[in-house]
């Protein structure tokens, strides 16, 4: 997966889904999506998925064009099944870890903004 946005600028991220790992918050109903971005920069991530999200999350995934495309390649879904151990961090709970303590250190005493809040 390529990510862009505008304020990267030229840089395309490049993401490879295989090597993420999905985990329920023990504390919540929440699911978080860890992983690292190693192209062009090494960046480790944590994606916090809420019940909320749930709906728009289906909008993507049932849209035709994603369909299609999951139809088209379900090939290479039933490939990477067998070979999903080539796909495992030895690293896993390590990044788990490592991502969890750097995100309450950023995040700690931060609260979005009142105007942003839904």
């Amino acid at each position: 997966m390529k990510v862009w946005s505008k304020g990267l600028g030229k840089t395309e991220l490049l993401a490879d889904c295989r090597y993420y790992e999905v985990a329920k918050d023990p504390d919540s109903d929440n699911v978080f999506i860890i992983g690292n971005i190693t192209d062009p920069v090494n960046w480790e991530f944590r994606a916090i998925l809420e019940p909320e999200d749930v709906p728009g999350f289906m909008k993507l995934v049932f849209n035709g064009c994603m369909l299609k495309l999951i139809f088209k390649n379900m090939h290479r879904y039933i490939i990477y099944l067998f070979n999903r151990r080539k796909y495992q961090d030895p690293n896993h709970e390590n990044l788990e870890e490592k991502v969890a303590s750097a995100y309450d250190r950023m995040m700690k005493g931060r609260s979005r903004p009142e105007h942003l809040k839904a």
